[in-house]
C-alpha cells in the first residue's frame, strides 16, 4: 500500500503542450510522436498524445478552436500531456535530451510536421485533486495543498 502512494505522489507534476498539425501530416507526426515516447519513457516520463475530434459550443465555456483557431478542413489541434515525478525531474529529464543529438533531429522534425508559422503552447501544472475510483459508483477526492 505504501508504494502505491508514493506512485501517487510521484504524478504531481505535468506540462500540457497545444499545436496546430495539418491533416496532411498526421500520420507522419504519429511516427515521430512515436519514437519520441521510446526515447523518453528510459526517463521515467509519462507521455500521452491527443488529438481534437469536437469542439461544442457549451454555454459558459469557450470553444478551444476560438483560442487555437485551426482550418477544420485542413488541420487538427493536438496536446500532449507530459507527466513528471516533479518539477526536479522535469528539469533532469529537459536538460537530458536537449544534449542528445536523436532528440535533438526529432525535435527538429516535429517542428517541420506542424502547421507553418506556427508553434507550441505549453505550460506546467501540478496536481491540485486526485480523484480515486475506489470502485464503480464510488469516487474519493483528495486535495494537494501546496504552500
Amino acid at each position: 500500500m505504501e508504494s502505491s502512494e508514493n506512485d501517487k505522489n510521484d504524478k504531481n507534476y505535468v506540462e500540457f503542450v497545444f499545436y496546430r498539425v495539418p491533416k496532411k501530416n498526421h500520420e507522419s507526426l504519429l511516427q515521430v510522436t512515436n519514437r519520441l515516447i521510446e526515447f523518453i519513457k528510459k526517463e521515467e516520463v509519462v507521455y500521452d498524445c491527443f488529438s481534437i475530434i469536437g469542439a461544442e459550443n457549451i454555454p459558459g465555456f469557450i470553444n478551444i478552436t476560438k483560442v487555437i483557431t485551426i482550418n477544420p478542413d485542413e488541420e487538427e489541434i493536438w496536446i500532449n500531456q507530459v507527466t513528471y515525478k516533479d518539477r526536479e525531474h522535469r528539469t533532469l529529464v529537459v536538460e537530458k535530451i536537449s544534449k542528445d543529438k536523436e532528440c535533438q533531429d526529432i525535435y527538429e522534425e516535429f517542428i517541420r510536421l506542424l502547421t507553418p508559422g506556427t508553434g507550441f503552447i505549453s505550460g506546467e501544472f501540478r496536481n491540485l485533486v486526485e480523484v480515486n475510483n475506489q470502485c464503480q459508483d464510488t469516487y474519493t477526492c483528495k486535495i494537494h495543498n501546496f504552500e
